[in-house]
């Protein structure tokens, strides 16, 4: 387990203090940060009420706070370690083990989510490690999420069903229908989610092979894959974004839609974005959960992505021509970012067309997508209408979807698709 021992030799542990020693050895550790949060009871009986999966379970609580984190959040925190270890108390015979990670006053350039879930995970390693289990799992979770029953067993089984892969988005549902739910925010949350499963969907349909979710509370990976992506980032907001798509790389991934997840969907200022910042921003008046990229857009990657191994076998002056053809737009964009200079190169160093295929991906990945996106939409398109553009989709993948059909049915549409 060397790969451990030199990761761990490289953290930082100044910031948190583990306030519980653990009970038993565990192999599979679900991570939860947990910043200003009041009801934590909630998602602990969530997962106490889960079936019992073989192997030994630890969770770990990271609760987290700033430098500048004010004193009334910093009350909070402290009132939910004490709550955790009295609700230990009353459930003595819990199939997993409680630890409580305490990661107070952290310098305010860094704290947030991202570096908590990173303290929660690298200390998953360190335990996994000293209990000598290479396969160890690492769940990442939410202190404001609930799943269902099964949700121990289907990530167990689905890594045991499938040795290689080193990690698994999971299934997930933001609850709306709850019947005390504002109308507002009830919109404004299926809009959220739909908007996500749009783009994921949209990145498959355009040609992208790495097309996931990627969502905080609901994935799981290897412990020897966490290390060797290099660990959790420390990002204010979008660590699982940037995260995930490193993962990717690593190749290997499935997706578990046996169980799911269900994370809270209410406004919070707790990250700059996400769903809490997104339905705040909503409820507040703002429209753009009203719209999303194009489906235009995406369609001009399908060329460049539909067939990578083709550039293998150009020249220099067939691979000119090859982007002549693409849209003005697009061509403009790939001499900004180079990326043909790029794929030349990238030519050079690969002695065969199965390595420059996989590599390809890694050059025109999740985030120079994004940044076409972004640059498109201030260029040649504008963002079109949720509604309209998830259903061009549907249809454009075969998909029969009347064009009048309302956001909750589309919603579900695509979480069957998703499914």
């Amino acid at each position: 387990m060397d790969i451990f021992k030199r990761y761990i030799d490289q953290q930082n542990e100044q910031y948190s203090n583990c306030l519980d020693r653990p009970i038993k050895p565990a192999s599979m550790f679900i991570i939860i940060p947990c910043f200003n949060e009041p009801d934590i009871l909630t998602t602990l009986n969530s997962l106490a009420a889960c079936h019992h999966p073989n192997a030994e379970v630890s969770v770990l609580v990271v609760v987290n706070d700033s430098e500048d984190a004010s004193e009334e959040a910093v009350a909070q925190n402290n009132s939910t370690l004490n709550c955790i270890a009295g609700w230990k108390l009353q459930h003595p015979r819990l199939f997993f083990d409680v630890q409580r990670i305490y990661a107070h006053a952290l310098p305010r350039k860094w704290a947030g989510v991202g570096w908590a879930r990173k303290i929660g995970m690298d200390e998953a390693v360190k335990q996994i490690n000293a209990n000598d289990y290479p396969d160890g799992l690492i769940v990442s979770f939410d202190a404001d999420s609930t799943v269902l029953p099964n949700y121990f067993q289907a990530i167990e089984s689905a890594f045991e069903n499938n040795p290689a892969f080193n990690f698994f988005t999971i299934h997930f549902e933001h609850p709306y229908d709850n019947p005390v739910l504002d109308p507002k925010i009830r919109e404004g949350i299926i809009r959220y989610e739909l908007h996500m499963r749009y783009y994921k969907n949209a990145m498959k349909w355009c040609g992208y092979p790495h097309a996931i979710h990627t969502v905080g509370s609901s994935f799981a990976l290897k412990a020897s894959a966490y290390v060797k992506q290099g660990g959790m980032n420390r990002r204010k907001a979008g660590e699982d974004f940037y995260f995930l798509h490193k993962l990717v790389l690593l190749g290997h991934f499935g997706n578990i839609s046996s169980t799911t997840v269900f994370p809270a969907a209410r406004q919070s200022d707790r990250v700059p974005f996400g769903t809490g910042a997104a339905i705040k921003k909503w409820a507040e008046g703002n429209s753009e959960l009203n719209f999303t990229y194009s489906i235009e857009a995406f369609s001009h990657l399908k060329p460049l992505f539909s067939n990578p191994s083709q550039f293998w076998k150009m020249n220099q002056i067939e691979i000119v021509g090859f982007i002549g053809n693409l849209h003005p737009m697009l061509q403009s964009f790939c001499k900004d970012s180079r990326i043909f200079d790029e794929i030349l190169e990238l030519r050079g160093n690969c002695a065969i067309a199965k390595v420059f295929e996989r590599r390809f991906f890694h050059l025109l990945n999740a985030f120079w997508i994004l940044k076409y996106l972004n640059y498109a939409q201030g260029t040649s398109f504008v963002k079109g209408d949720l509604q309209t553009e998830a259903i061009i989709l549907l249809q454009n993948i075969g998909i029969h979807a009347e064009n009048n059909i309302s956001l909750e049915i589309l919603l579900e549409i695509y979480r069957n698709l998703d499914k």
